[in-house]
Protein backbone atom coordinates (compact mmCIF):
# COMPACT_ATOMS: atom_id res chain seq x y z
CA UNK A 1 0.00 0.00 0.00
CA UNK A 2 3.00 2.56 0.80
CA UNK A 3 4.79 2.01 -2.17
CA UNK A 4 1.80 1.54 -4.79
CA UNK A 5 -1.18 2.81 -3.95
CA UNK A 6 0.07 6.87 -4.81
CA UNK A 7 -0.93 4.95 -8.86
CA UNK A 8 -3.31 1.66 -8.16
CA UNK A 9 -5.88 0.44 -6.63
CA UNK A 10 -3.92 -2.08 -4.12
CA UNK A 11 -7.26 -3.92 -2.53
CA UNK A 12 -10.40 -5.39 -3.28
CA UNK A 13 -12.15 -2.77 -4.46
CA UNK A 14 -12.08 0.96 -5.82
CA UNK A 15 -10.04 2.71 -8.64
CA UNK A 16 -6.71 3.57 -8.98
CA UNK A 17 -5.80 7.05 -8.58
CA UNK A 18 -3.95 6.87 -12.17
CA UNK A 19 -6.46 6.07 -15.05
CA UNK A 20 -3.10 4.32 -16.78
CA UNK A 21 -2.27 1.81 -13.78
CA UNK A 22 -4.51 -0.94 -13.43
CA UNK A 23 -5.81 -1.97 -9.99
CA UNK A 24 -3.79 -4.78 -8.45
CA UNK A 25 -6.78 -7.20 -8.63
CA UNK A 26 -6.87 -7.00 -12.23
CA UNK A 27 -3.62 -8.43 -12.93
CA UNK A 28 -4.00 -11.87 -14.16
CA UNK A 29 -2.49 -14.99 -13.61
CA UNK A 30 -0.47 -14.77 -16.19
CA UNK A 31 1.51 -12.21 -14.40
CA UNK A 32 1.28 -13.29 -11.15
CA UNK A 33 2.03 -17.18 -11.23
CA UNK A 34 5.23 -16.81 -13.14
CA UNK A 35 7.52 -19.37 -11.14
CA UNK A 36 9.83 -16.22 -11.66
CA UNK A 37 8.04 -13.35 -10.27
CA UNK A 38 8.84 -13.64 -6.77
CA UNK A 39 12.49 -13.22 -7.90
CA UNK A 40 11.65 -10.36 -10.14
CA UNK A 41 10.28 -8.44 -7.27
CA UNK A 42 13.35 -9.65 -5.47
CA UNK A 43 16.19 -8.52 -8.17
CA UNK A 44 14.07 -5.06 -9.03
CA UNK A 45 10.47 -4.91 -10.17
CA UNK A 46 9.88 -2.02 -12.86
CA UNK A 47 7.75 -1.56 -15.72
CA UNK A 48 8.10 -0.14 -19.32
CA UNK A 49 6.14 2.78 -17.97
CA UNK A 50 8.75 6.19 -16.72
CA UNK A 51 6.23 6.80 -13.85
CA UNK A 52 6.55 3.64 -12.10
CA UNK A 53 9.71 3.40 -9.68
CA UNK A 54 11.88 0.35 -9.99
CA UNK A 55 11.31 -1.75 -6.36
CA UNK A 56 12.87 -4.01 -4.90
CA UNK A 57 11.81 -6.03 -2.10
CA UNK A 58 13.26 -9.01 -0.08
CA UNK A 59 12.63 -12.61 -0.28
CA UNK A 60 10.38 -12.52 2.41
CA UNK A 61 8.54 -9.40 1.20
CA UNK A 62 8.58 -10.58 -2.40
CA UNK A 63 6.93 -13.61 -1.45
CA UNK A 64 4.21 -11.31 1.05
CA UNK A 65 3.42 -9.45 -2.26
CA UNK A 66 2.77 -12.50 -4.86
CA UNK A 67 0.64 -13.84 -1.79
CA UNK A 68 -1.41 -11.00 -1.31
CA UNK A 69 -1.74 -10.13 -5.73
CA UNK A 70 -2.98 -13.74 -5.83
CA UNK A 71 -5.19 -13.48 -2.97
CA UNK A 72 -7.08 -10.57 -4.47
CA UNK A 73 -7.55 -11.27 -8.29
CA UNK A 74 -10.82 -11.51 -9.77
CA UNK A 75 -11.80 -11.05 -13.45
CA UNK A 76 -12.47 -7.60 -15.32
CA UNK A 77 -15.48 -6.81 -16.11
Amino acid sequence: EKMCSRCHAVGPTGRSPNKLAPPFRHLGENKLYDPDFVQRLQDGYSSIHRAMPTFRFDRESAEAVASYLKAIQTKKN
